[in-house]
């Protein structure tokens, strides 16, 4: 669209802007820096004498919630490293449970996870690392994340789950697609060239643990058996949320989507329509001010 015509786009834009809220809610702003997190965690005081001391959540056994590990997260130094976190303690004669997790990639940075599972008297009997977390590019309104998926019985063996990262983990990186390919595979376009992006990973990050009954038949989960990230993931069914310490969320690839990214993208392309249905899609789905964040990057480049 040729930038004359911009002027028509922003009247309508900053009228439709006014009728929501510009700011972004604190669920929806973009992290610190992952040094910013990095240096919180450093002065951070550790909670707890010992695993037995941590906080525990009671986690039911059919839910999705979004983990609060942020710089207000409690954190503790595990035998490897000091980490923001998040402990469970499991559902008794539940039965066999199926477990997701993903951490999503934002603006360059990421949550990489290592789950820690304990016995009843608090000792480790399992631990999931992070190099099981497998990368998943952007499909459909999924964002960019790393995920895996486990089963536990709850029982004498496995009696609490920690979710929290280490030193060795942060010193790594994830390599992801670049928003204009995101972009480009959308629309049906040729791929640009030029490398990825990289992500770091970071002490605080976007995660969300999805519960359900093994045999619910929901298909959420297998072990952790080869490489994940080529195998299309199911839709899980609708599951109940909690609200706790953690955030509970509905339809969390939508909120978790990086529209601005993607709205960065359509205005790179010149494909003004598109960047415009992706602020509305954005407002839609909770992320208020986005009608406001365009119409102020399209003033920018008007005349």
């Amino acid at each position: 669209m040729p930038l004359r015509h911009f002027a028509v786009l922003l009247s309508g834009l900053a009228l439709t802007s006014l009728a929501g809220c510009t700011s972004l809610s604190p669920q929806n702003a973009a992290p610190a820096p992952a040094e910013h997190g990095q240096q919180a965690l450093v002065q951070a005081e550790d909670c707890c004498a010992s695993l037995a001391a941590l906080p525990f959540q009671a986690l039911d056994a059919d839910q999705t919630q979004r983990l609060k590990l942020d710089t207000s997260a409690p954190a503790h130094r595990f035998e490897d490293g000091k980490s923001f976190f998040q402990a469970f303690a499991l559902p008794r004669d539940a039965g066999p449970l199926s477990f997701e997790l993903t951490s999503t990639i934002v603006d360059g940075q990421v949550f990489a996870p290592t789950v820690l599972v304990l016995d009843e008297a608090f000792q480790p009997s399992q631990r999931i690392a992070s190099d099981k977390f497998r990368y998943r590019g952007p499909s459909g309104f999924a964002p960019a994340r790393l995920a895996a998926a486990f089963e536990l019985t709850p029982g004498p063996e496995a009696a609490y789950l920690v979710v929290y990262s280490n030193d060795a983990a942060r010193q790594g990186s994830t390599r992801y697609e670049s928003a204009e390919k995101v972009y480009a595979r959308v629309r049906g376009l040729a791929l640009p060239p030029g490398p990825d992006p990289v992500a770091e990973h970071a002490a605080t990050g976007n995660v969300t643990l999805a519960s359900e009954p093994h045999d619910s038949g929901g298909g959420l989960l297998t072990p952790i058996l080869g490489d994940r990230a080529t195998t299309p993931t199911p839709e899980p069914r609708p599951r109940a949320t909690t609200d706790n310490s953690s955030t509970a969320v509905e339809r969390t690839s939508d909120r978790d989507f990086d529209y601005r990214r993607m709205i960065d993208a359509a205005l790179k392309a010149g494909d003004i329509e598109l960047a415009m249905q992706l602020a509305e899609r954005a407002e839609r789905e909770g992320q208020h001010g986005t009608r406001a964040w365009l119409a102020e990057r399209l003033r920018a480049v008007s005349p």
